[in-house]
């Protein structure tokens, strides 16, 4: 449809303006609050010089794509799925980076993982089946076993800050992880931990779009747990998003399989000594873009900073803009704002919270704050290639290694398609309606 410039559209966009106005004016007394807190507490800092005697190290990052439905018959589809990696070791001495020569047995090219995944209107319980072969497949462990180990460490480390002078309970079976976690207080689903599709969220068994985007999730950590697990040791393992964890009122146990594999992934990371960064480019972090001009105004343009968002337990203070947002910060993570350039929107990165309590954190402040400072000069580091200034280079270069070009998925469409004729299938069945009738 040809969209036509005229009066009309002229007055869509009169209303769409007043509604932006009204939201800012209605919040503007509480923001300008948070602006006070938030400019009290941003912390800038002087970047690395050029070339410095820092230690060097290994960095990675990993991102996920694919294209949904590349081949259809009634309520059968097949999805590409696809998951890309970079790395890359510091040269300080240098000033520059060199690609690291990695490839971790998942890969099925020298820069990632493609999959084909079938999806069906099919029985929920079948639909589970498929979804946790594909978890075993690509990550390397049952989701049962994910799971138990998840939930295990939450209750750990909750009895560990609600009885720091008591030893541990046994937690040898279910039972006892359930025993331990109301004797703190802490709610954990009713159910059997591997009767998952009672408790776990997810989507319809005819809902193959919610799949595609659980099954892509599954696939960018198996690809990261992959990169944990191999011979290199990574300083920061950098995923694209946030650590949301998706939590029922009052309770503590995450709701998603997802949910647990990226727990899964930040404990073993700390067992590498591996800092997970998941950083967040389009973030839902309310009014970010006045942040940036109010900000930007006071310091400068080109200045690089960061803060810590606050919360209620850790500093007895939350921000205005976020009492609807009680997933900024994450559960079980910790949310911080930086700045690296003019050019780029103020991001949001996520850390784990337990790697942030062990790593990061001092109840002697200046230790503490020279520890972040040192952490954002090793990521603005990597933020700092001329191409992509202001955001990680890797996360770039993994970004654009995954995405599924239009002429790409329709080559693996025709090829599948051929293979399915050559096992005697009729070609023009697996071709979409519309592709056929010249509509797409």
């Amino acid at each position: 449809m040809q969209v036509f410039f005229d009066r009309t559209l002229e007055k869509e966009f009169e209303k769409v303006y007043t509604k932006f106005k009204s939201i800012e004016l209605s919040t503007d007394e509480a923001y300008q609050e948070d602006l006070g807190y938030l400019a009290k507490h941003i912390t800038i800092f002087d970047p690395c010089p050029s070339t410095c005697e820092k230690e060097d190290f290994n960095s990675a990052a990993i991102d996920g794509s694919g294209a949904e439905s590349i081949v259809s018959l009634n309520d059968i589809s097949i999805h590409l799925l696809t998951a890309s990696f970079a790395a890359d070791e510091t040269v300080f001495s240098m000033g520059t980076t060199s690609r690291i020569d990695v490839s971790p047995p998942i890969c099925t090219n020298p820069e990632g993982i493609t999959r084909l995944i079938l999806l069906r209107e099919d029985k929920k319980d079948e639909v589970w089946e498929d979804f946790e072969d594909f978890i075993s497949y690509n990550y390397g462990e049952k989701l049962s076993d994910i799971v138990y180990r998840v939930i295990k460490d939450i209750v750990v480390t909750a009895y560990k800050i609600s009885k720091p002078n008591e030893p541990l309970p046994r937690l040898d079976n279910e039972a006892d992880i359930r025993k331990t976690a109301i004797t703190i207080g802490l709610n954990l689903y009713k159910d059997n931990f591997d009767n998952y599709s009672t408790w776990m969220v997810s989507p319809r068994a005819n809902a193959p779009r919610g799949w595609f985007e659980q099954y892509r999730e599954v696939l960018e950590y198996a690809m990261s747990h992959s990169l944990l697990q191999s011979d290199v040791h990574f300083k920061y393992l950098f995923i694209d998003g946030s650590m949301n964890m998706l939590l029922s009122p009052g309770q503590n146990q995450p709701r998603l399989a997802s949910n647990y594999l990226l727990r899964d992934i930040n404990l073993k990371a700390q067992e590498k000594k591996t800092c997970v960064v998941a950083v967040s480019k389009t973030t839902t972090f309310p009014f970010i873009y006045r942040i940036a001009q109010d900000i930007e105004s006071k310091l400068g343009e080109e200045k690089k900073w960061f803060l810590r968002v606050p919360t209620k337990s850790r500093d007895g203070h939350i921000l205005n803009i976020l009492k609807d947002r009680p997933h900024i910060p994450p559960a079980y993570g910790v949310t911080y704002l930086f700045h690296f350039s003019s050019e780029v929107p103020i991001l949001r990165i996520d850390f784990d919270e337990k790697w942030w309590y062990e790593n990061v954190y001092s109840t002697d402040k200046k230790k503490e704050k020279d520890t972040e400072i040192a952490l954002f000069q090793d990521i603005d580091w990597l933020a700092r290639d001329v191409r992509y200034y202001g955001y990680f280079f890797d996360l770039a270069f993994a970004h654009y290694s995954t995405i599924v070009r239009f002429p790409d998925r329709d080559e693996v469409a025709n090829r599948l398609i051929d293979f399915f004729a050559s096992k005697g299938e009729n070609p023009k069945m697996f071709i979409h309606p519309r592709r056929r009738l010249g509509l797409m």
